[in-house]
């Protein structure tokens, strides 16, 4: 189906879900030469090989049939259990070359493109004729008439070769017996479709090469199609922009909670704040609890000053300690010596050990 592009050229690659989509509505690469020319090749081995089991078939229905119409009047009752005999007796052989061809058929698709199953629409489009003449004077179109004429040729000079060859053969055929003329003719139609199938198999390789860059050509994406396809995939650049946005004022609220739980705050004194909190009862080492610059930094610092949690300046660790550890982690081994002098400093200030890790807890 044709898409209005805006005057745009498809430059871009298909992406993924492109793919995925136009399989899921069964635009995909398909060569029906590929079963053609292997259903040529089932029907030449049929005649090949099960040419004397048909044969054999048809001489016995023909001996009954005319063993039946020498003692049977000719009525249309006659004339219809006639015809059903012959029918149920050539029915099974008929039958099981139809499920082979249908089969062949199958699997021929299935190699090309996989399992895949498509719902039937009904496309109103294809009613159009104007889109039919379009259809036929299209590219696609013209490759279409260039197989079909390819074909064409290729079958008649098979045709007329194999006949030719076998010429002599065929003006002597009238001194053979019936069942000899019969396998001739079997044989020689054989050789038919087989060499029929072998020219064809040529066609079905560099058909389905085209088939496979005509399919790519119809996937591909013009600048704009990508642009809206990774907004429906990703969402809207502002959006996306304004839900990082809340995470991350969800996530600085968290960690405004856990300042009035802090031991000390250590400062730059005005450009970084962190705040460390220690229970040597569950902490191996003291844990940064919330950290931030500039103004989260003075947020800090005010929402400490109300719970009357420790201020020290300590420019080093703070900045050290702000890029170097995330929130909730423990302070690496490299600050144990001089944030456990903070630590102590603080407990000598507020008089006892035990009362800090009571009021953290």
């Amino acid at each position: 189906m044709a898409e209005d592009t805006g005057g745009q050229e498809r430059t871009e690659a298909p992406t993924v879900k492109r793919r995925e989509d136009a399989r899921k509505e069964g635009r995909v690469a398909v060569s029906r030469e590929v079963s053609s020319a292997a259903l040529l090749g089932l029907f030449a081995l049929f005649f090949l090989v099960a040419g004397d089991l048909e044969l054999q078939t048809l001489m016995s229905v023909w001996r009954t049939v005319f063993q039946d119409m020498m003692h049977t009047d000719l009525t249309p009752e006659s004339t219809r259990s006639l015809f059903l005999m012959v029918t149920g007796a050539l029915a099974p052989v008929m039958l099981v070359l139809f499920l082979l061809a249908v089969l062949v058929a199958v699997m021929c698709t299935v190699l090309q493109i996989g399992p895949l199953l498509t719902p039937l629409k009904m496309q109103a489009e294809r009613l159009n004729p104007l889109n039919g003449v379009k259809r036929i004077f299209s590219s696609q179109g013209a490759a279409e008439l260039g197989k079909s004429l390819f074909k064409i040729t290729v079958i008649g000079m098979v045709t007329y070769l194999a006949y030719r060859k076998e010429i002599l053969p065929i003006l002597t055929l009238s001194k053979l017996p019936t069942e000899g003329i019969f396998l001739f003719n079997f044989a020689l139609i054989g050789k038919l479709f087989a060499q029929v199938a072998l020219a064809l198999v040529i066609l079905a390789i560099f058909d389905y090469m085209y088939q496979r860059w005509h399919n790519e050509q119809r996937l591909k994406m013009t600048k704009q199609e990508l642009k809206d396809e990774m907004k429906q995939t990703e969402g809207d650049p502002q959006l996306r922009s304004r839900v990082r946005q809340v995470q991350r004022e969800m996530s600085r609220a968290r960690m405004m909670e856990n300042v009035p739980k802090a031991d000390v705050i250590v400062t730059n004194p005005t450009h970084f704040a962190i705040a460390l909190q220690y229970d040597r009862e569950v902490m191996d080492a003291p844990r940064l609890v919330a950290k931030g610059a500039d103004y989260l930094a003075q947020r800090i610092r005010e929402i400490a000053a109300e719970n009357n949690v420790p201020i020290m300046e300590n420019p080093l660790v703070a900045r050290e300690i702000y890029h170097n550890v995330e929130v909730g982690q423990e302070i690496p081994e490299q600050f144990f010596r001089v944030v456990a002098e903070i630590l102590a400093y603080v407990y000598r200030l507020r008089g006892a050990t035990g009362q800090m890790s009571q009021r953290a807890g």
